[in-house]
């Protein structure tokens, strides 16, 4: 059954749409607005007049002053939003990658296609656009298990946390935007000497709170030390899942009091007394890493979960290649 597509670039153009998939919200708009570098892009489903399906994407410009296709990349996180279980999903998937591709094929250099869940969804609709695939992890904790969070962490971040406790370390939710200033000086500080690695610019903090915190969409919770922001995490919230979009902490100035570890741990206990069924920390690196980030979210009793990053590249030498090495 082929079905209506149409493309949009403004929310304020969008049909109603329903939260289904917090990665596809209507108001994903919302949280890149002011920023000059991004451009975002909705594309809806249509069975006759109704929205059957949406899926955001987000095109990236790659340098502030470089412009051109060759420094713009396009993203989406998870799969679609489907408004029902009675539609065939799959097969709308495949309409949406192909109008995907049709609209930023003279836009962007790379599109990729990453936080899946299930490494199967969608596995046609790739091969018969030429994507190419790289094995990747997913960490999600349950909290519907009997043990609670706490039984769940290792014993070296039970005592870390006990550290952090007994040294005066607290965690705080963020309620008022006049606070976003230090948390921002607080991230830029623990990340001005990464090479690589993403941290959030401080219109997207701006936007996340005005249009997430504040419609309880999702929660900013900072680590204090005394009166110093030292680290703290951004949560997203879907109907059963609580989402970690990102965490920090001061890891060289207050190494001993653990901010991140802290954080984390106080996020993972706010999720289980406010009964959400999962706390996912999505895409946690390459499948036989053994170190760095995924053992690091392991030790809170999480567990790990193949899935993959579909890629493709727009232009057709290059992806050929790609595919040839990955595939």
């Amino acid at each position: 059954m082929a079905y209506k597509l149409k493309t949009y670039y403004k929310k304020e153009n969008l049909p109603p749409l329903e939260d289904v998939n917090f990665f596809h919200y209507a108001s994903s708009f919302d949280l890149y607005e002011k920023m000059p570098c991004y451009r975002p892009l909705m594309i809806v489903a249509f069975d006759e007049e109704k929205p059957v399906a949406c899926m955001f994407a987000l095109i990236k410009r790659l340098h502030r002053f470089l412009f051109g296709p060759l420094f713009k990349k396009c993203y989406v996180s998870q799969k679609p939003s489907f408004f029902s279980d009675d539609i065939p999903q799959e097969e709308i998937f495949h309409q949406l990658v192909e109008m995907l591709l049709h609209e930023v094929r003279y836009k962007v250099f790379f599109i990729q296609f990453r936080n899946l869940d299930d490494p199967i969804f969608g596995y046609k609709a790739f091969r018969d656009h030429g994507f190419y695939s790289i094995k990747w992890i997913s960490i999600k904790n349950s909290l519907q298990r009997k043990r609670k969070i706490w039984a769940q962490l290792s014993s070296s971040r039970k005592n870390q946390v006990n550290k952090a406790k007994r040294k005066g370390v607290i965690v705080e939710e963020l309620s008022s935007e006049d606070e976003l200033p230090e948390v921002y000086r607080c991230i830029k500080k623990e990340t001005r000497c990464r090479t690589f690695g993403y941290s959030p610019s401080y219109q997207y903090l701006t936007n996340f709170y005005r249009n997430y915190v504040r419609q309880n969409k999702g929660k900013i919770f900072v680590a204090k030390y005394g009166q110093k922001t030292i680290g703290g995490i951004i949560l997203g919230f879907e109907k059963s899942t609580v989402y970690c979009l990102y965490y920090w902490g001061k890891k060289k100035e207050y190494k001993k009091m653990y901010p991140s570890i802290y954080s984390i741990w106080w996020a993972l206990q706010f999720a289980e007394n406010e009964g959400y069924l999962y706390f996912d920390f999505m895409d946690a690196g390459r499948i036989h890493e053994k170190k760095g980030k995924p053992l690091f979210l392991l030790q809170f009793g999480g567990k790990q979960r193949a899935t993959r990053r579909w890629n493709r590249f727009t232009f057709s030498l290059i992806n050929l290649i790609a595919n040839w090495i990955y595939d």
